[in-house]
């Protein structure tokens, strides 16, 4: 029920400085294989296909569709932790989850690639007859 396509030209350029998530392509392939993993491992029907074309930018599409698509029409909610006498956090990002360069889609954040993912699992189900 999720078929993604990573679709690439060439490896990820960024600003000099700024880091990626994924710096590499072969970074975001094995990125997108534990993804993949994971959803069998969870009964999921899941694909990944990786097409290398001349002239094209570097995107994702989840069963038809751009993933910044997908993402901007979802409302993104982020982890949430309490306030405690503890002046360190349970939880730390180096990046917030939100922080993203939307044009280089290797900057994509867990977060949002797996809200992505819920987002298109869900529109599939729900046009699935059971």
């Amino acid at each position: 029920m999720i078929d993604i396509v990573y679709t690439y030209a060439a490896e990820p350029v960024t600003q000099a400085g700024d880091g990626l998530r994924h710096p590499s392509v072969q970074d975001m392939k094995d990125y997108l294989d534990s993804l993949i993993f994971e959803m069998k491992m969870a009964g999921i029907s899941a694909n990944l296909t990786v097409l290398h074309k001349e002239g094209v930018v570097n995107d994702i599409t989840i069963n038809g569709r751009r993933v910044t698509d997908i993402l901007a029409g979802l409302t993104i909610k982020t982890l949430e932790y309490e306030e405690s006498e503890s002046t360190s956090p349970i939880i730390k990002f180096d990046r917030a989850p939100t922080d993203w360069d939307g044009k280089i889609i290797e900057d994509l954040s867990d977060t949002l690639m797996k809200n992505a993912i819920s987002k298109a699992y869900a529109d599939a189900s729900a046009n699935r007859i059971m």
